[in-house]
């Protein structure tokens, strides 16, 4: 059954809070999408914050994201059922350009469940580095809070606009995407076992979540959202970060390799290494700052 969530909301007023713990789930189509009671936690319900006008010196969504979207590195022992290096390549490059670097700062965007395929466990484990994991799926993340990864952990997701908005989260385990409200396909689809299902979920720009981290340097930023991976990137001040290398999975954005490597090139990096699958399908372009290899 596919469900679209959508949540109610209405501006605070007066000294009212800009949040609620529970929020009004209401039915779009019961016929075509059936209906069930949403159960998420905080939802913004001032929509003036999800505009144009929030600037990144607004001090409210720096709240919002500290007191309700960032969670503490864990200080108990991984819980893996496999202690195994899961990246196809990228913590292989990342280590050896650092020169096995410890103590570093990563941020891994598209984490899953904090082991499957992360770019950043193996930096973690071994290395000692810590950051910041966002997932949105709220299935991947209740398995990586299990994970006890030492790092901070957000139950978030990147919009793809300079300020905190609304999308639709597509939930497929690791192929979860965020759609714009106007360009949703609701046609039955199955992935693997389970039905793909869709749900309105709040996201905030790259940026923001630095500031609200405190995190003012990033050694590797690991960007695989499976399709707004250049929306992403055009959100982010590159003249206010210090980024040193960044890996892009570019196979699902629709203006192609070609357009990531030009504004990477713009923001004054350079492409370094391509990976490609088992399969030989090109995949992530690892970028480097030019001033660090030239």
């Amino acid at each position: 059954m596919f469900c679209l969530f959508i949540l109610k909301h209405s501006a605070a007023e007066g000294g009212a809070s800009i949040f609620s713990e529970s929020s009004e789930a209401v039915s779009v189509s019961q016929t075509a999408f059936g209906f069930r009671e949403c159960d998420d936690n905080w939802q913004i319900n001032s929509s003036d914050l999800n505009s144009e006008s929030t600037r990144p010196d607004d001090p409210r969504p720096l709240d919002i994201i500290r007191q309700h979207y960032l969670m503490p590195a864990s200080a108990e022992p991984y819980a893996f059922a496999v202690m195994s290096v899961p990246s196809v390549g990228q913590t292989t490059i990342v280590d050896n350009f650092f020169k096995q670097k410890t103590h570093g700062v990563f941020v891994e965007c598209g984490a899953i469940d904090g082991q499957f395929l992360s770019n950043t466990l193996f930096l973690e484990r071994f290395r000692s580095w810590t950051g910041l994991l966002i997932e949105p799926e709220p299935r991947n993340f209740k398995a990586l809070k299990k994970r006890h990864r030492k790092a901070l952990i957000a139950n978030s997701c990147l919009s793809s606009k300079p300020h905190p908005s609304e999308f639709v989260l597509r939930q497929a385990w690791a192929l979860s995407e965020i759609l714009d409200f106007n360009n949703i396909s609701y046609d039955h689809e199955t992935i693997g076992n389970g039905d793909v299902s869709y749900k309105i979920v709040q996201c905030f720009p790259f940026y923001f979540f630095l500031l609200a981290a405190n995190i003012t340097a990033i050694d590797y930023f690991s960007l695989d959202i499976e399709g707004q991976e250049l929306n992403v990137l055009k959100t982010i001040p590159w003249h206010r970060v210090d980024i040193k290398m960044i890996s892009v999975e570019h196979k699902h954005v629709k203006e192609g390799k070609a357009a990531v490597n030009a504004h990477m090139a713009a923001a004054g990096y350079v492409a370094y290494e391509e990976m490609t699958d088992g399969a030989g399908t090109p995949g992530d372009v690892i970028f480097v700052r030019r001033d660090l290899v030239e």
